[in-house]
């Protein structure tokens, strides 16, 4: 009887949880009128995949509540066992009601046949079927060649097919707004998620979802992009001087990740033909931000995807004024538009991209594009400004060049700092005009009263620690940052005390030469001043071996 009074009270305690959480309250309706969904979803474990399993579970609680069927949650995992068996420490079997997981290997699992196979024993197919594809390798891992195209390339691309051949009704792709910047093909981790979205493009049964994520933090832990208990990005604002790269300048648009995750949840709930489009692709930004003002004054130009009413593309300009301060043209009957508002659209749509098969193709009904961007545009040092007030410590920036970070980054990723971010960060940095998210769609999807969090609306219930322990761990683990690390630590110094100037690197050399040269002086003056007082200690306390002379006598 105990027994089951206790599974009462966590029964309800589920209910109340679920209904507080924003996905439910905004848009509870419409999770109630979709079919129940049996969805697959990769990363379960990850930063972002994690949030995502909360936020589902917490739509199942309600469904469950309201006396209809929740669906099933298939988690994807390389180490499946000790995934569930941390759920069920950390959420109760209860919870899990719903939950069963599978193998996969996003490494060596790159065949079509073997995800149908998989998927299909598993029972997963039809329209009421759901894959989302949160799993992502940021950068290289050691052993391991070619895993960055293994996992966001090959393997999703593969599970796509499969899930199109078992005529799954949706597929949610997390991919990243670094597929938009300037060097994106030049950076791995952006080539590959560019490549899989334009392959998920192409596919003509499958309807797509593919959200671009931006920089992604927890207003819980104060971490950006990892778990709050390792070394990470926001740590850097702890220290007493804190490095930025290049000049700072180059656009953010941070996320809160359980905003992210309850739409991408939505998106796996609902019905896919129920939501519109991203209507904005490209644009510039505006003054001051997406929230400085509403799109209509916004006098900048867009670009619509596609309209779920319309069987053509729909390019339409949206200004200030009137029609004929539009520049652009557009006609149903031809696959051609002439752009003249914006330079930067006219260099980036005329080539061959796949944001212009999308425009000009017949996708309108199997597929969906979001900026899943932040409510703010702000640049690097901004964001270290905001997560320092948030910690109750003064920001003490120190603008260093790329270079000793860039040779950090190359051994070991400083949690969610690696390599590929620092490239994309150069190159937006570098670009006359920066291209970033219009979150407008994404914001919405909950419902036209729902909000992003905004930074400067996160409660300062928490103050992080440098984490000491787990930056020694991690040095000693990647020994091959101690030189670089140590090079970064010179140059943030000398650029602190006598200028960036004097930390260049057309000056690097003369400055380390000029550092060098003064610690060998001071050791070897240490050693000599040290060496003179050690002879004297040993002269005190040796006593003598020979008697001193006799004096000579004194004459009369």
């Amino acid at each position: 009887m105990a027994s089951s009074s206790s599974s009462s009270n966590t029964t309800t305690d589920y209910a109340k949880q679920a209904f507080n959480n924003p996905l439910i309250k905004h848009a509870g309706e419409q999770l109630l009128y979709s079919r129940p969904k049996t969805i697959a979803l990769s990363g379960p474990a990850g930063f972002l995949g994690s949030n995502v399993v909360d936020a589902i579970l917490d739509a199942h609680e309600f469904r469950r509540a309201n006396g209809l069927d929740p669906g099933e949650l298939l988690l994807l995992s390389s180490s499946p066992g000790t995934l569930m068996a941390r759920l069920t420490s950390q959420l109760g079997s209860q919870r899990l009601k719903t939950v069963r997981a599978t193998r996969v290997d996003y490494y060596h699992q790159h065949d079509v046949d073997s995800w149908h196979d998989q998927l299909g024993s598993l029972g997963l197919g039809g329209c009421n079927a759901v894959f989302a594809n949160l799993a992502g390798l940021a950068g290289p891992v050691p052993g391991k060649p070619d895993s960055m195209m293994a996992v966001n390339y090959r393997a999703p691309v593969a599970a796509a097919r499969a899930c199109e051949a078992l005529g799954f009704g949706h597929f949610v792709q997390s991919s990243t707004q670094a597929t938009k910047a300037e060097r994106a093909g030049q950076v791995p981790y952006s080539r590959w998620k560019s490549m899989t979205d334009y392959s998920l493009a192409r596919l003509e049964k499958l309807p797509v979802s593919i959200t671009s994520l931006g920089l992604l933090y927890s207003s819980k832990s104060g971490a950006v992009g990892q778990r709050g208990d390792l070394l990470n990005m926001t740590d850097l604002t702890l220290l007493p001087l804190t490095p930025i790269m290049g000049n700072g300048t180059a656009p953010l648009q941070p996320l809160e990740v359980a905003d992210a995750a309850n739409r991408i949840a939505f998106l796996c709930l609902t019905e896919f033909s129920s939501r519109a489009t991203q209507r904005y692709d490209l644009r510039r930004m505006p003054s001051g931000g997406w929230g400085s003002g509403s799109s209509s004054n916004n006098n900048t130009t867009t670009v619509r995807v596609g309209s779920i009413n319309n069987t053509t593309g729909d390019v339409a300009a949206n200004s200030s004024s009137s029609s004929s301060n539009s520049s652009i043209s557009s006609s149903s009957s031809s696959s051609t538009a002439t752009y003249d508002a914006d330079d930067g659209m006219n260099k980036m749509w005329n080539k061959d991209s796949w944001k212009q098969l999308v425009t000009n193709n017949q996708r309108h009904y199997t597929l969906r594009m979001y900026d899943a961007v932040g409510p703010e545009i702000m640049t690097m040092l901004e964001l270290n400004e905001k997560f320092a007030k948030i910690n109750s410590t003064k920001l003490t920036p120190v603008f260093v060049d790329y270079r000793n970070f860039e040779r950090v980054l190359n051994v070991a990723s400083l949690g969610n700092l690696n390599r590929q971010f620092v490239s994309l960060l150069r190159s937006e940095q570098a670009t006359e005009k920066p291209i970033v998210g219009n979150p407008s769609e994404f914001e919405q999807l909950l419902g036209n009263d729902a909000r992003l969090l905004r930074l400067d609306e996160v409660e300062r219930n928490f103050r992080r620690r440098f984490p000491y322990w787990s930056t020694l761990k991690w040095a000693f683990t990647n020994y091959g940052v101690i030189e670089p690390g140590i090079s970064l630590g010179l140059e943030i110094t000398v650029t602190y005390l006598f200028g960036k100037q004097a930390g260049n690197p057309d000056n690097w050399i003369k400055t380390r030469g000029g550092i060098g040269l003064v610690a060998l002086c001071a050791i070897a003056g240490g050693s000599a001043y040290l060496g003179a007082e050690f002879a004297n200690v040993i002269v005190a306390f040796t006593p003598p071996s020979l008697t001193p002379p006799t004096p000579p006598p004194t004459s009369a």
